[in-house]
């Protein structure tokens, strides 16, 4: 009996059909948007003859981690951005400038634009973080009297430390003890 060689589906069999939507079903299990969905499918696949019992091992250890891959589970905002669609941005403004009969010097030449477009938009937000920061150092009365104390060099050396201990935070651990 042959194996369908990604996701541990067994064929033969069966009908094509019905490993067709179970292949659908599982490819579709990370983008679940909602909980209840996730746990319908996830219990579907598991209680499948047709899902080899190795694969049913790898989704068991996978289900635990599933915060970590499943979008209905992920909690971080993230602008709707992922790795895939920064690549995917990037590819279209490679397409809007450039074609299949480019010639080399014109693509080398669109890649130094893009590249200084992406410097100078770094070096935008790298400033506007630094200006969020010296605020953030002003508010505070300790730095202000340290800066009349020890003046601007040595704040200025030590603003990452100081920033940090600013906003420093003890939290609980899992047994609710502090440390």
């Amino acid at each position: 009996m042959s194996r369908f060689p990604y996701y541990g589906i067994k064929y033969g069999k069966f009908q094509y059909d019905s490993w067709t939507a179970l292949y659908k079903l599982i490819t579709k299990l990370p983008y679940s948007e909602y909980e209840h969905i996730y746990s319908e499918n996830y219990k579907t696949i598991l209680d499948s003859e047709e899902v080899s019992d190795s694969f049913k091992d790898y989704l068991k250890n996978k289900h635990l981690d599933r915060k970590l891959w499943v979008k209905c589970y992920i909690k971080k905002f993230c602008c709707g951005m992922v790795t895939s669609s920064r690549i995917d941005s990037t590819h279209n403004i490679y397409k809007k400038y450039l074609n299949g009969n480019s010639w080399l010097c014109e693509i080398y030449s669109v890649f130094q634009e893009l590249e200084q477009l992406e410097i100078k938009n770094y070096h935008d937000e790298i400033g506007k973080f630094t200006i969020k920061q010296n605020k953030d150092l002003e508010k505070y009365k300790l730095i202000a009297e340290s800066k009349i104390l020890l003046g601007n060099y040595i704040i200025e050396k030590l603003k990452n430390y100081i920033l940090r201990s600013l906003k420093y935070s003890v939290e609980c651990n899992a047994q609710k003890t502090l440390w």
